[in-house]
């Protein structure tokens, strides 16, 4: 299995964590927060398919979901308490969206030229030292947010999906 493999496998896996842990959630559950100042599952699946779209069109990627910037707004990060969140979107629509942007990060990293893997990354930062790590953080980045997606499961009363 080649390094470009590997990262592509991180993405594939990420999403059906996502799936797992989404797939039965109603609607309402879908939106809701567990406790003030936290994200609901549909902010979580925007933010991912909105960094899954930025990472696929680093690596190169085309034909790319088109997104407005009201809507990357929404699912960016602000380091701040999330306040209600109302009006994300709908379940399917997020997750056709987050499969979508995935699909061609996957695409695109299997093609990433090999020598790419060690250049430096494009957004430096404490976790990653080159390219490769970087593309790997984002697949890490899935599993974070899986872990407050389980959360919100329990809140919810749901078994554990993993």
């Amino acid at each position: 299995m080649s390094p470009n493999d590997l990262l592509a496998s991180g993405y594939r896996m990420g999403l059906h964590m996502v799936h797992t842990m989404t797939d039965d959630l109603t609607a309402p559950e879908f939106a809701h927060q567990p406790v003030p100042g936290t994200n609901s599952a549909a902010w979580i699946v925007g933010h991912l398919a909105v960094t899954a779209r930025r990472t696929a069109e680093r690596l190169g990627a085309t034909d790319l979901p088109a997104l407005t910037e009201e809507f990357i707004g929404r699912f960016s990060v602000t380091k701040k308490a999330a306040g209600t969140q109302t009006e994300l979107g709908t379940k399917g629509d997020l997750l056709k969206l987050l499969d979508d942007c995935v699909d061609k990060l996957i695409g695109a990293a299997r093609t990433l030229p090999a020598e790419a893997l060690t250049n430096p990354p494009a957004n430096p930062s404490r976790f990653a030292t080159n390219y490769g790590e970087a593309v790997l953080f984002g697949a890490m980045h899935f599993t974070m947010h899986c872990g407050q997606l389980s959360t919100i499961r329990r809140s919810l009363g749901k078994p554990p999906a993993v």
